[in-house]
């Protein structure tokens, strides 16, 4: 009779351990979710501040510029912002997808105003139990940085219209 009661033990305590291991396991994942979801932030903000400098440089959408080409390079500043994402963004990253906006309130009268860069970014909450963390299987991270436009006030022969 001892062994049955043994036996029927080792299954309760089998048990026991489940409903104790689990929560715990789920704390654990949604620690490190939460962890990696704060890092991708960060490099979603360094991106944010890249892209700014970059168009702060090379946007020139109010010919502020006369020696560069009219009209901004959405294609350098996306891939300003890609490049400063790094791994989060190259291969099978958790950042799926990015999308990069340019705001230049400079005029030719005032070249130095400011250069607003927005980055959307899609998170792809991957870990087990991170939909607990992110509310859902992804998560929007958005990041608004500006700086002065870096045009310079070149003397010309024509007045601006």
């Amino acid at each position: 009779m001892s062994r049955r009661r043994r036996a029927g033990q080792r299954g309760a305590v089998l048990v026991e351990f489940a409903l104790a291991f689990l929560p715990l396991l789920m704390l654990f994942f949604a620690t490190a979710q939460l962890a990696k979801l704060a890092t991708a932030r960060l490099a979603v903000k360094h991106s944010a501040i890249v892209g700014a400098r970059a168009a702060a440089v090379l946007w020139n959408e109010h010919d502020n510029v006369p020696e560069q080409k009219k009209g901004g390079d959405q294609n350098d500043i996306d891939n300003a912002v890609k490049s400063a994402l790094g791994p989060w963004w190259q291969l099978d990253g958790p950042i799926t997808s990015v999308k990069v906006t340019v705001k230049d309130a400079s005029t030719r009268d005032d070249p130095y105003d400011w250069v607003e860069v927005n980055v959307k970014a899609e998170y792809a909450c991957r870990l087990p139990f991170g939909f607990l963390v992110c509310g859902g299987l992804t998560k929007q991270l958005q990041e608004t940085y500006r700086m002065p436009h870096q045009g310079a006030m070149y003397r010309l022969d024509e007045q601006p219209k």
